[in-house]
Parts: structure tokens; sequence; C-alpha cells
């Protein structure tokens, strides 16, 4: 199950690092010397920073997970040390920590 999920969250990385060069190639496009569409242009600027910052954040998550499975400490809690509930690791296999800590 692990390796499944494992192979799973190293696809999605890659998904990430693909969106995030898309970005990189959209700033790279340069602005608009027209001032109406570089204002236009700034506004897309912040909700691509804002999609390359949680792709990053993501991608951390899932390398940490990653990292958990192979040393043996993925499902268990980080700050208590208890098991991670199945329901929660199915509705976020990321999870770092069981919902008490987590609230």
């Amino acid at each position: 199950m692990t390796e499944q999920l494992k192979s799973q969250f190293t696809q999605r990385i890659v998904e990430l690092q693909q969106r995030i060069g898309a970005i990189h190639r959209d700033f790279a496009d340069g602005r608009d010397s027209d001032w109406s569409e570089q204002a236009g242009e700034r506004e897309n600027e912040e909700v691509l920073n804002a999609l390359e910052s949680e792709a990053k954040i993501e991608i951390q998550h899932l390398s940490n997970a990653i990292t958990r499975m192979e040393n043996g400490s993925y499902g268990i809690c980080q700050k208590c040390g208890e098991p991670i509930s199945e329901k929660r690791l199915q509705v976020q296999p990321a999870a770092e920590s069981c919902i008490e800590c987590a609230d």
C-alpha cells in the first residue's frame, strides 16, 4: 500500500513541478507595453505567485510523507507519536499529525 501511495505522491510532485515550470515560463514572457494590459498582468502575477507558493508547499508535504514512508514513521503523528487514523489518511494522505494534534 505504501509503495502505491509513494508512487502517487511522486507523480503528483512531478505534476506540481511542471506547473511551477509553466508559471516561470509565463513570467519570463515579460509584460505588454499597454498600461491597461499591464494592470491585468499584475493581477495574473499575483494569482500565479499564489499558485506557485501552494504548489511548493504541497511538494514539501508530499516529500516529507515519502521520507516518513521510507523511515517507517508514516501514519504516526509527528507531535504525539500515536497512530493517525485510517480515515484521516484517506482524506489527507500526507497528514503529519492525528486529528487531535492538528486542531
